[in-house]
Formats: structure tokens, C-alpha cells, sequence
């Protein structure tokens, strides 16, 4: 459930307002950031100024057999979003802000979400962005593979820290205590065994 300032509570729950609920969006990209706020005239809202301009957010989709997605249409009518595609690769994996303000309220943030670029189409009436969140089934995570009797570190580099006249290093927490240097062994000894690895024992 959203939970909602007590000034936008009584905004809300007034018999009549002047105040209107808008969405803005914040995207970022190599040039700088665009603010867009979807609304007749430009707005100050939580101390940045928004273009008022078109667009439109479609509902999520969840299919079950992909990871979910939102389909985020800018109006192309004057093609400067086009453009600014074409010239950074169609803008993949800039991170878009979307937010809800109460222009009553214009300093408060009543919803924030952030998504991830994953494609862009560009037509001749709308710019279509497909977003999902910062999440791939391509990318390692975390992106720093852990193993229970392996180091990492390259030998003597400044993490592996081992400054002595031994020239070789087999990276074993075996070997890391023979050099008198296994506080510093980069391995975990206590996650359960994950694959083929040299043994602890001697």
C-alpha cells in the first residue's frame, strides 16, 4: 500500500481542490537529464524544473514467461527525443525516475520508481521505452565470484597484501597460512562446498 503524506491526505480527501495529482519523470542520459511533467504548463517540483510535454505510462506487464515490464511513451513530434536515441545508442540502460507530485504540495515526492531502459522505439508521432528494473539474467551477480577455498587476489597486488620473498602462490587458504598472510585470504572457508576445489586439510 502507498503511504501518502498528511498534507497530501487532506489535500485528497478535500471536497474540492485546486491542486491537481501529476506525473513527472526524470530521464538521465550522457548530455545531462531531461524533466518531463505531463501537464499543460511547466512546473517546479521538488526543486527542479519540468518541461511540460506528452506522454504516457501503459499499465505493467507480467506475463509470466518474462521478467516484468512498462511501456513509457514521449511525444515525437518535434523529434528531439529521436535524435537524442540515435545519438547514444537508442539511450540503453539510462536509469528513468518516475514520480507523482500534488502540485498543492510541489516540494513532497508522493511516489517515486526508478526503471532501466531496455529498448526504445522511435515512430512518427511517439518515442515507445520499454523499462524494466536494473536486473539482468546476463550480468554475474555479484559480480565478484566467491569460493570457499580459492583467493581471488592476484598475488602480491595491494588486496592480497603479501610483501615476502615467496614468488609463488597456489591462492589455498592452505598456502595463505604457510606465508603467515590468511587474514588477508580472499576465499570464504566457511560457505559449504561448491564445486572442485584444493582442500583446507594438510
Amino acid at each position: 500500500m502507498i503511504s501518502l503524506s498528511t498534507a497530501s491526505i487532506i489535500e485528497k480527501n478535500r471536497i474540492a481542490t485546486s491542486g491537481a495529482w501529476v506525473m513527472a519523470i526524470e530521464l538521465h542520459h550522457p548530455e545531462g537529464n531531461i524533466l518531463l511533467v505531463n501537464n499543460t504548463e511547466n512546473l517546479t517540483l521538488g526543486g527542479k524544473h519540468y518541461t511540460a510535454y506528452p506522454f504516457k505510462l501503459e499499465d505493467t506487464n507480467e506475463d509470466t514467461k518474462q521478467l516484468p515490464d512498462v511501456k513509457l511513451q514521449i511525444s515525437n513530434v518535434t523529434g528531439a527525443i529521436q535524435r537524442l536515441l540515435e545519438k547514444n545508442k537508442g539511450l540503453t540502460n539510462s536509469e528513468v525516475n518516475i514520480r507523482i507530485f500534488n502540485t498543492n504540495i510541489p516540494d513532497v515526492v508522493e511516489l517515486e520508481e526508478t526503471f532501466i531502459v531496455n529498448g526504445a522505439q522511435a515512430k512518427a508521432d511517439w518515442i515507445v521505452f520499454t523499462l524494466g528494473t536494473d536486473f539482468s539474467f546476463s550480468r554475474r551477480f555479484p559480480p565478484v565470484r566467491v569460493m570457499k577455498d580459492y583467493c581471488p587476489f592476484k598475488f602480491k597486488s595491494v588486496e592480497c597484501g603479501y610483501n615476502g620473498h615467496a614468488q609463488k602462490c597456489n591462492k589455498t587458504l592452505k598456502r595463505c597460512r604457510e606465508l603467515n598472510n590468511s587474514v588477508r585470504f580472499g576465499g570464504e572457508p566457511t560457505i559449504p562446498q561448491g564445486g572442485l576445489y584444493a582442500s583446507n586439510s594438510k
